[in-house]
């Protein structure tokens, strides 16, 4: 596991963790405001994706 490695998962588990992305942008040194942390991190891992969508209400 290399040193990007790790930031991807930290990022990842960042933004899945609920921090926001001007936030995450900060603590990771962009300086864009959050949307290169959307573009490059904003995937959705399988799990958290049927999780998040088992919190939808109609």
């Amino acid at each position: 596991m290399t040193h990007h490695d790790l930031r991807h998962l930290f990022a990842t588990c960042c933004l899945e963790s609920g921090v926001d992305p001007k936030t995450l942008a900060e603590w990771l040194g962009h300086a864009d405001g959050g949307t290169l942390v959307l573009r490059t991190y904003g995937h959705v891992r399988p799990d958290h994706a049927f999780s998040a969508a088992a919190k939808v209400v109609f």
